[in-house]
Formats: C-alpha cells, sequence, structure tokens
C-alpha cells in the first residue's frame, strides 16, 4: 500500500556569482557557500545544545553554528558565556590551525569512521562533504554510527551526480572522492531538503534529518530485505521491534501491515492499522487502507502495494 507522502519541501536554487560556483578538484577543505542559507535554516529548526561537526576542515560549519546558536540567538558574543557545545572531527591534522581551535570545544584527529566510537551523544551531527569521500557500503555504515550518537538531527550536505569528480589534493588522500550519489537515496528519510543547482556539475543536496525517520529507514531496508528472501517472519518481527522502541511512523506501520497480509494475516493487519487510526488521525492513506481490506478480508485481497 502507498503511504502518504509529505508535502513537497525541497528548494532548488541556481547560485548567481561566479565565486559561488564550485570547481569539483578544488572543492575541500572548504564547501560552497551557497549553501549557508539552508545550513543557517536547519540550525533555527533544531536549535541544538551540542553539534558534531564531521569532517572540520576550513571550519565553516562550526562557525556558522557558534554565530547563529550563540552570538545571534543566545546574544552570548563573549567566549566564556557561549553554552552551545560544537565538537568536530578531522581526518589531516594540517587542516587545523587557530582559527578552529578558537569556535570549536574540541577538535579529535582520526578516521571519523573510529572516533566517533569513542564519543558520545549530540543532539546534531553535521555531515557535510564527507559522504562521497567513503565507499557507498562503507558511508551507509558510517550514517549509522551517526545516529547511534545523536539523539535529534542529521544535517548532511552532499555533492549529487557523477560529474563531481575529485582526486587527492592538498597532500591529503581522504580528499579523493569515492562515491557517486543521488537525490532518492536521501528523500526518503530527509525532514527538510534544499537543492542548488550548479551548471555544468550537477546538484548540491542539504539535508536535515531527524534520527528516528533515518532510523525507521534503515529498518524498512532491512526487513524488506528479509522478507524479499524469505525470511517473511524475521521481516514482521524487525518491524514490529522498531515500531515499539522507535516514535510512530506512518511508513513503517504502512510495510507491516502489507507484510502481515503477505502472511495472510489481513485481520491481524486491519486490527493494527485501526490503532495506527488513531495516531494519525489525519492521513486519508490509513482509512482508505482500513476501507479495502474491511471489504477484501474474505476474498483475500491486499492494500494497493506500495510504491
Amino acid at each position: 500500500m502507498e503511504a502518504p507522502r509529505a508535502p513537497e519541501r525541497a528548494a532548488k536554487l541556481r547560485p548567481n556569482s561566479p565565486s559561488l560556483n564550485p570547481k569539483p578538484e578544488s572543492i575541500m577543505p572548504t564547501s560552497t557557500f551557497s549553501q549557508i542559507p539552508a545550513v543557517v535554516k536547519y540550525l533555527e529548526t533544531a536549535r541544538p545544545a551540542s553539534i558534531l561537526d564531521i569532517g572540520v576542515g576550513n571550519g565553516k560549519m562550526g562557525f556558522m553554528a557558534r554565530d547563529f546558536l550563540d552570538v545571534m540567538l543566545g546574544e552570548r558574543y563573549k567566549k566564556e558565556d557561549w553554552k552551545t557545545l560544537i565538537d568536530g572531527i578531522e581526518v589531516f591534522p594540517d587542516y587545523i590551525q587557530e582559527h578552529q581551535n578558537a569556535v570549536y570545544d574540541n577538535i579529535f584527529i582520526g578516521d571519523a569512521m573510529q572516533v566517533i566510537d569513542g564519543l558520545g551523544e549530540y543532539e546534531m551531527i553535521i555531515i557535510g562533504d564527507v559522504l562521497e569521500h567513503f565507499e557507498k557500503a562503507d558511508a551507509w555504515r558510517f550514517l549509522d554510527k551517526c545516529s547511534a550518537h545523536c539523539s535529534k538531527y542529521l544535517l548532511l550536505s552532499i555533492p549529487l551526480g557523477e560529474k563531481w569528480i575529485q582526486p587527492e589534493i592538498y597532500g591529503n588522500p581522504h580528499e579523493e572522492h569515492l562515491s557517486f550519489w543521488k537525490p532518492e537515496e536521501f528523500e526518503p528519510f530527509a525532514d527538510q531538503k534544499t537543492y542548488l543547482d550548479f551548471p555544468g556539475i550537477g546538484l548540491y543536496g542539504s539535508f536535515l534529518i531527524a534520527r528516528e525517520d533515518y532510523l525507521h529507514f534503515r529498518v524498512r531496508q532491512e526487513a524488506d530485505s528479509r522478507f524479499a528472501t524469505g525470511d517473511k517472519q524475521g521481516a514482521v518481527e524487525k518491524l514490529e521491534q522498531a515500531l515499539k522502541s522507535l516514535p510512530p511512523n506512518l511508513e513503517s506501520e504502512f510495510l507491516l501491515a502489507e507484510f502481515l497480509i503477505g502472511q495472510e494475516k489481513a485481520s491481524e493487519a486491519l486490527q493494527r492499522l485501526n490503532k495506527v487510526r488513531e495516531q494519525f488521525p489525519l492521513e486519508p492513506g490509513v482509512e482508505s487502507c482500513i476501507e479495502q481490506l474491511a471489504n477484501a478480508l474474505n476474498q483475500k485481497i491486499p492494500c494497493a502495494s506500495r510504491a
């Protein structure tokens, strides 16, 4: 059955100034200035009390967060009055200079995949221009680790498309782009999204991701895989466990109902959807599916398949 889609909230912008147009071979250790409005908007939405910035580079994300959260919103311009915890991880120590140390509380040097294991929890983790430096499988594994150390939001910025080619530069082997990404890989779990269109190169995306939405997405991926390979009961149990431990999620509920129907447990799916209706009273898709199930129980006709 098809879950109701959230209203489209993506903005697609074209930077006006040539100086803002990045060259793929020279983006890092900084990033496009054109993403600043989106990042500030996401910081305003989340208003985190603690941040971990993955890939500090020249420190743009930390500077924006400190200036917006402490100085502008908090009216705390003196360093001794700052209250927002801003930590960072940087794999290439030569990037770190006095100006980053003046803004960040702690900067941890090393491979983020390993360093993050020794850190605590932050309300927001910023992953700016990082994932493309991992192979795809490792990138997803790193996102999983970030979600485990994040209590509220992930803020993700990334070049999209296969033209963002970057070799090793600045004597830093970690600058090479090892993977290429598409918008649809992030849209299923993004709460807000903004796209910048760089002519001749491609899109650049910024995403605000609620932790629970990412976790639900990953659970659905695993459950889908189990169901497809014949472990139907394992898929159902995986979803049921997630829906007990995580906040309610309509797409996960719909997938669970679909799996129950696939096991010829339509009456159980109907009972579950009736409870879902109480949690999401304004979602027309729930009512529609309940009506289909109620009318089709004896005919063993399932709800419409998910998209």
